[in-house]
């Protein structure tokens, strides 16, 4: 019997969409995710006396926002290298270990994409040790405070007893906005998520394909450009600021779709290893380095 392959959960078939009906489309749909994203977020703030669903929803306000980031990602993406790369992209989007390293992307400040694939590489782990000698085995921290703020649920620790966790509910003294709707406000504040919008960011971003040896400072250049012409071009809207250009150039983070993303498991006696290592640096019979 042949699948009925209708409803939610669609998103990859724009990749059989030819390039001026996926831009479209995908002008379309970037309002309804700020919005999205937006909603969940004052919806956040409303609730702020209660600390774990507040957290439950601005992290789901930030996944939606992650979304948008990976979609711009398919507009900056050089045109002769987007067919083969816009499948991963599109199975990012609904990753939720994709969404919030796009996320986190935000903060990092590398010097180059050599060195922002480093920082993916360490964060895209099943687990790590962690401890001042690596004493323990943990699960992926991003992955981890994601679920247990959805769930109360039963966890196994590193020696094999198991433990009930409550939902977490911890927000600490500092708790802005996600930079991820940040960088998404900001570009709909100069008018990129329209369909001349976007043709403009491809025309500029596709001169250049990301590879390990590009400099941060090229997304800086490439950002200034867009900038520029949306302004030129009259695609700005009134409310667009000083802010808003400060926090594209200062969030909006080199385009990741060279980069491996998807989940990589670590093995055990890979962690163990590492474990033992670090108890020698301790000790003084192993240098760190």
């Amino acid at each position: 019997m042949a699948r009925i392959d209708i409803g939610l959960r669609q998103a990859r078939k724009i990749v059989n969409l030819p390039f001026a009906e996926r831009l479209a489309f995908i002008a379309e749909g970037l309002p309804i995710l700020l919005q999205s994203a937006q909603g969940l977020y004052t919806a956040s703030e409303a609730v702020s006396q209660m600390p774990r669903e507040s957290m439950l929803l601005k992290g789901h306000a930030e996944e939606e926002a992650a979304k948008i980031l990976i979609l711009m990602d398919i507009i900056r993406c050089p045109k002769k290298e987007v067919s083969r790369r816009i499948g991963v992209l599109m199975g990012w989007y609904y990753d939720h270990l994709a969404r919030l390293l796009y996320a986190e992307a935000c903060q990092w400040r590398p010097v180059d994409l050599k060195e922002l694939r480093g920082i993916i590489d360490r964060r895209r782990v099943t687990h790590y040790v962690e401890g001042n000698m690596g004493e323990f085995i943990a699960p992926n921290d991003l992955i981890y405070r994601r679920e247990t703020r959805l769930y109360a649920d039963i966890e196994a620790l590193d020696d094999g007893s198991l433990q009930w966790v409550a939902p977490s509910g911890y927000v600490g003294f500092y708790n802005p906005k996600p930079d991820a709707i940040v960088v998404a406000e900001a570009l709909d504040a100069f008018g990129a998520f329209t369909v001349e919008g976007l043709e403009l960011i491809s025309s500029i971003w596709s001169e250049v394909d990301f590879k390990d040896e590009t400099p941060a400072q090229e997304n800086v250049r490439l950002i200034e450009a867009t900038l520029t012409q949306l302004v030129e071009r009259k695609m700005a809207s009134e409310s667009a600021t000083t802010d808003n250009a400060r926090d594209l150039y200062g969030r909006w983070q080199m385009p990741l779709y060279t980069l491996d993303i998807k989940a990589r498991e670590v093995a055990r006696s890979a962690l163990e290893a590492e474990q033992e290592r670090l108890l020698l640096v301790e000790m003084g019979v192993e240098s760190e380095y």
